[in-house]
């Protein structure tokens, strides 16, 4: 069993526990109880499902191999699936002086020869809070926004404003694993993905998520909407199910709070806040989920929650450590080894309104030349379905098919330089310039 060590004292292993614990409850997310916590995960957790078909067909006398084997249509056929929770490695590394503090904190005034002197355990308490507070709520962000690899300029939201995935969090870089968000856009990718791989076709094969909406929510009536578009969305299964409920930032409910404050007939008073809850179910508001996302699933501690995290116990002998740095020197240091993932087990039943996507459009090419009563295409990475195009000309059409754009122009249509807009179902746009001869 792993130890800590504590200002040289050496605590027992269920210490050691309740503090790898609270590595990963100290923050929203597991204080409204959003999440379930997978302790002992050293490489892989494979969260399996499974799922079958249609089963139901014309009654035979004597039925045959035939009529119990499987078909098109996913007949008479189990289909199973796989999601991961591979934690992976991150630490948190401090030195300092105490006696850099000697002058604030009587604590680090000790009696005694000065080589004698060891760090006040009162004092190691305060520091390693403070540590710890700060860890938490790297934690708490990381778990919705972080991005494996770091960031990444094609995952875009629609404000610059907006906490990017991947980025750098008060307490340092969400890198280490995809939070909420980025399980949210991996799949949405893999769903649209015209040559998928294996690994792109089991994402599909586990669910897909409920996509509401990818819009910005800038006033109260907008987040309302937003609410109740991922209501009309929820899937009829899990729509009585206590443990349904939304999670969203502090900026969307201060815009609906104030919404809902300013109606002329209301049940609320004004110097109270409203009730969170809409069409039944809670409304969560926490710190750590981006602007304008709302997530509507069953979030809770325990294994029927939707939301996982992985953790596992420190890789080396000790997971916890408050020591001297070495025998000659003064610096102490503290020193977390950490492991940790974040998945969805059912993306099915999650509904999400969110601006984060990955910008996907991509043309061949930024201009394009076509003669009178003639057509010329360019290539744009998105395929049929994902994209519109529209031309700033009435004489020059544009249209769009299976990844090319083909503009036509009229015999009569005006020479000159002319414009054809690309917008992709995340509303990202680009342009062509067309010159007309």
């Amino acid at each position: 069993m792993a130890t800590i060590n504590y200002a040289g004292n050496t605590y027992a292993g269920e210490v050691l526990e309740d503090l790898l614990v609270y590595a990963a409850q100290g923050n929203d997310t597991y204080k409204e109880g959003l999440i379930h916590i997978e302790p002992g995960i050293q490489k892989r957790k494979v969260l399996p499902h499974m799922s079958l078909g249609k089963i139901i067909q014309d009654n035979q006398p004597t039925p045959t191999s035939t009529h119990g084997g499987n078909s098109s249509g996913n007949f008479n056929q189990y289909q199973v699936s796989e999601r991961y929770l591979d934690p992976a490695d991150f630490m948190v590394y401090l030195e300092f002086n105490p006696r850099d503090f000697e002058d604030y904190w009587k604590p680090f005034q000790p009696d005694g020869k000065l080589v004698f002197r060891e760090l006040d355990p009162k004092v190691q308490a305060t520091m390693l809070r403070l540590l710890l507070d700060r860890k938490d709520q790297y934690i708490g962000d990381a778990i919705w926004c972080s991005r494996k690899g770091g960031t990444n300029a094609a995952f875009v939201s629609d404000s610059t404003d907006n906490v990017t995935l991947g980025g750098d969090s008060d307490a340092g870089p969400m890198k280490y694993f995809d939070g909420a968000v980025m399980r949210v856009i991996n799949n949405m990718l893999a769903a649209i993905a015209a040559n998928p791989t294996d690994a792109e076709k089991n994402e599909v094969a586990s669910g897909k998520f409920v996509i509401a909406g990818n819009t910005a929510l800038s006033t109260g009536a907008q987040v309302e909407a937003a609410l109740k578009a991922m209501h009309q969305s929820c899937p009829k299964n899990i729509r009585k199910n206590p443990n349904l409920c939304y999670v969203m930032g502090w900026e969307a409910w201060d815009l609906y709070d104030a919404y809902l404050t300013a109606k002329d007939v209301k049940y609320t008073e004004n110097a109270d806040v409203n009730k969170m809850r809409y069409k039944g179910h809670r409304i969560v508001v926490i710190s750590g989920i981006p602007e304008n996302t709302i997530f509507m699933g069953k979030f809770t501690r325990d294994m029927n929650s939707n939301l996982w995290m992985g953790v596992d116990y420190a890789t080396d002998e000790e997971s916890v450590k408050v020591e001297p740095l070495q025998a000659n020197s003064e610096l102490y240091f503290f020193q977390m080894r950490l492991k940790m993932d974040v998945n969805f087990i059912l993306p099915s039943e999650v509904v999400v309104w969110t601006t984060y996507h990955k910008n996907i459009l991509t043309l061949a090419a930024t201009t394009a030349s076509v003669a009178q009563g003639a057509s010329t295409t360019v290539a744009v990475s998105a395929s049929n379905g994902q994209c519109s195009v529209e031309s700033s000309q009435a004489k020059l059409t544009a249209s769009i098919s299976e990844g090319t754009i083909t503009i036509a122009a009229a015999a009569d249509c005006p020479t000159g330089t002319h414009t054809v807009t690309v917008t992709d179902s995340t509303g990202d746009t680009a342009e062509i310039t067309v010159t007309v001869s």
